[in-house]
């Protein structure tokens, strides 16, 4: 008899994962096809558990970028949200946020940018669309977008670098500002558009560098020293514009004289 028991107990041991395993599948089909779902209920309560859980399979991602398209906002928003907590796990999703930053809601616009920005290196491809959200007249959307093209580094530069000559003074600014924090690795890119002289580009080039700080002051003294070139004259402005950061390099500029 205790070994019947004993027996059947370690049946049920093995046979737990196994039901656990069928409900868990269960589950996720369910939350698949909820948010596929022209109910917003069903949709957005299926988001909502992605959301809490902060993963789910390509299938999912999948079921949740289409449901950016959905005609409720609040689908839209909970949606990306979800998106945003996978984080890069959410790459095949980049096309479809990318389209919601043209979204009529800034809510969802800027839900978008930071969802691109936990996505990460996967994201490159929305940089175009990152940049125009630079110029948007939703703040909180151009602080996420600028924040979102900043992670994305090195991948985004040309296209910001190409920013600064925007017509769109919002956008050069913004550029600027990413270009800023991008920190040493950017700096040869900006020299370049600064002794270009082509502004607006040029002014904002100073703007990035002067942000930039102290890994740009040598490179903006040397051209200074240059003599009176329009170049060397925004170099010099730039580091006016620097200010602490700049007074090392231009001590030590200086002693060698």
């Amino acid at each position: 008899m205790r070994t019947a028991i004993r027996t059947l107990c370690i049946l049920a041991l093995f046979a737990a994962p196994a039901a656990t395993a069928a409900t868990s599948a269960e589950n996720s089909g369910s939350i698949v096809e909820n948010l596929k779902s022209t109910d917003a209920a069903k949709a957005t309560q299926a988001a909502e558990e992605i959301k809490k859980n902060g993963t789910a399979g390509p299938e999912a991602v999948d079921a949740l970028a289409g449901a950016i398209r959905h005609p409720n906002e609040m689908v839209r928003l909970t949606v990306i949200e979800a998106l945003s907590e996978i984080g890069p796990d959410a790459a095949s999703a980049v096309p479809a946020l990318t389209g919601a930053l043209k979204d009529e809601d800034p809510m969802i616009r800027e839900a978008a940018a930071l969802a691109l920005f936990s996505i990460g290196g996967p994201a490159a491809d929305a940089v175009p669309g990152l940049i125009t959200c630079l110029g948007d007249k939703n703040r909180p959307v151009r602080n996420s977008a600028l924040l979102a093209l900043v992670k994305l580094g090195r991948e985004a530069v040309p296209s910001l670098t190409k920013a600064l000559g925007s017509g769109d003074e919002r956008v050069r600014s913004g550029a600027a500002t990413a270009l800023g924090r991008m920190g040493a690795d950017v700096v040869p890119d900006l020299m370049k558009v600064l002794e270009s002289g082509r502004d607006p580009a040029a002014h904002a080039a100073m703007a990035a560098l002067a942000g930039i700080g102290g890994p740009a002051a040598d490179p903006l003294i040397r051209l200074m020293l240059q003599g009176k070139d329009p170049a060397a004259e925004r170099a010099a402005q730039t580091l006016e514009q620097m200010g602490a950061p700049a007074v090392p390099g231009l001590v030590n500029a200086l002693r060698k004289k």
